[in-house]
């Protein structure tokens, strides 16, 4: 039987962290029991030394963990945490439907890449696909259409490429949950 108790008040909070810390705050959160997410592009890249790294992050300079902060460790006592992503002083949880679509789009094979912010379009649902039933917001460019999600309190968003067949208009967010 699952314990329904185990996480309560636990929610997703970014941690923006150092330049370049995000591997290293993301393991000392798994050292401390803290479940992180480090989303990452699936890209290889070979460095200056010809050493090949295996993807870069999505958003670079914040990691993601689930935890209650009542209860849970101190988190500015892990080196390269600047602060928890919220409005002054207070820390506002990301939600738990943000961060599965950010899983879905950094779990598919398809190619992201990062795009400013983006406010304005239809809000559309993908019908077909690999990404079948993830919504998010409609972008036309000279590259193709895309999908785009945002995170609107990192003032961050992610773009894939789509297929206009794909796409449906998501009406009150109706069309993706059918």
């Amino acid at each position: 039987m699952v314990d329904l108790n185990l996480h309560r008040g636990h929610r997703w909070y970014a941690l923006h962290v150092r330049a370049r810390y995000e591997l290293s705050v993301a393991s000392r959160l798994q050292e401390l029991g803290v479940q992180e997410y480090l989303p990452v592009q699936r890209s290889r890249q070979v460095t200056q030394r010809n050493r090949c790294s295996e993807g870069l992050p999505l958003f670079p300079g914040y990691v993601f963990s689930f935890i209650n902060l009542s209860t849970g460790p101190k988190l500015y006592s892990i080196p390269g945490v600047l602060r928890i992503v919220g409005q002054g002083r207070r820390a506002i949880p990301i939600e738990d439907d943000e961060i599965a679509t950010v899983r879905t789009l950094a779990d598919s094979q398809l190619l992201l890449e990062t795009t400013p912010y983006f406010h304005s379009g239809a809000r559309i649902c993908l019908v077909a696909g690999p990404l079948k039933g993830v919504s998010g917001t409609f972008l036309h460019t000279d590259k193709g259409d895309k999908l785009v999600v945002s995170l609107p309190l990192l003032k961050r968003s992610l773009a894939v490429t789509v297929l206009r067949d794909w796409v449906a208009l998501d009406v009150a967010n109706v069309t993706c949950r059918e």
